[in-house]
């Protein structure tokens, strides 16, 4: 919010501004968010692996996303800026699924657009795939992810996974 107001802004109104957007955000969440292409159908075909979302945005946020797009109930956990002491790419958050899940770092990929989550694979000694798509994607070329796509139904193919028909929209 400081960047976007500049410099000259003060904390109060950078704060004010920042609440602003919150509660606009808040109320229009869903008036242009989609899945990208090929979205729904990896989650289908990777139907029975441990998935979550480990995200920098609040879960008051993050929730309200998920199940408006009917993608929430393919999630076994989902986690958001508000759910660990520290966020990405500091690896508490990816290290606290590790073991709840009870999978060692190599048997686990973490999957993002930016060079936060690949930093956050490697801090936690993960996988990386990164995605070509996104708000951060560009950055990727800072810290290139173990895997590159520019369609989750391409990790679906690398994992050797069998591609199924959603269950669902």
């Amino acid at each position: 919010m400081r960047k976007a107001m500049g410099g000259a802004a003060s904390e109060e109104e950078v704060e004010k501004g920042l609440e602003y957007f919150r509660e606009f955000y808040a109320e229009h969440l869903l008036d242009h968010t989609q899945p990208y292409p090929g979205v729904r159908e990896a989650l289908a075909a990777l139907a029975g692996r441990h998935l979550a979302v480990l995200t920098n945005k609040p879960l008051r946020f993050t929730l309200p996303i998920l199940e408006g797009l009917d993608l929430a109930r393919r999630f076994a956990r989902i986690y958001g800026e508000d759910s660990f002491p520290r966020k990405k790419p500091d690896p508490m958050g990816l290290e606290s699924l590790l073991e709840e899940f009870r999978v060692a770092p190599r048997e686990a990929l973490m999957v993002g657009d930016s060079e936060i989550d690949v930093e956050t694979a490697r801090n936690a000694g993960t996988w990386s795939c990164g995605v070509t798509y996104g708000l951060s994607s560009p950055q990727l070329a800072h810290c290139p992810p173990d895997l590159l796509v520019s369609n989750l139904l391409e990790l679906v193919d690398a994992l050797g996974e069998k591609r199924g028909e959603s269950s669902g929209p």
